[in-house]
């Protein structure tokens, strides 16, 4: 099942927002206000000043739009993950006891899929229904696929 979201990969609008099809979103904002305008619905225009997320990588805005998401249960798992942890030898031991213990001790539901091309590649495949969805393993696991 797809996630509504009328914003493609390029951060333009796709045909469900018919005016504005094709236009970025960072660059559509004037023809937005004056379609408000003209329709009689455009309450107040100002500017806000206020901080912006960017890239960290290319230094651009970034855009947030819904994406489906694969995730691991941490939250379930999380006293048997403190337990093991409790039992490994840490080089340095302080790591044990405090800045992985903490992160463990807080750790909630991780988002492992990732929708960038520096992302690491997930060894999963589904069926065209759903139906079947391996997560392979390892090399002998696939080989044997």
């Amino acid at each position: 099942e797809s996630v509504p979201c009328p914003v493609d990969d390029d951060g333009r609008f796709t045909p469900e927002v018919r005016d504005f099809k094709s236009l970025h979103v960072k660059e559509a904002d004037k023809a937005i206000l004056a379609e408000l305008k003209t329709r009689g619905r455009l309450i107040k225009s100002g500017a806000v000043k206020h901080s912006y997320p960017f890239c960290w990588r290319s230094d651009t805005p970034l855009i947030y739009k819904a994406v489906p998401s694969w995730f691991v249960k941490v939250e379930a798992i999380k006293d048997k993950l403190v337990n093991n942890n409790d039992k490994t030898y840490w080089v340095p031991d302080f790591v044990k006891e405090k800045r992985f213990h903490n992160w463990l001790v807080g750790a909630r539901d991780w988002a492992i899929s990732r929708n960038r091309f520096w992302g690491t590649p997930l060894p999963i495949w589904r069926s065209e229904d759903w139906e079947e969805v391996v997560c392979v393993g390892s090399i002998d696991e696939l080989e044997q696929l």
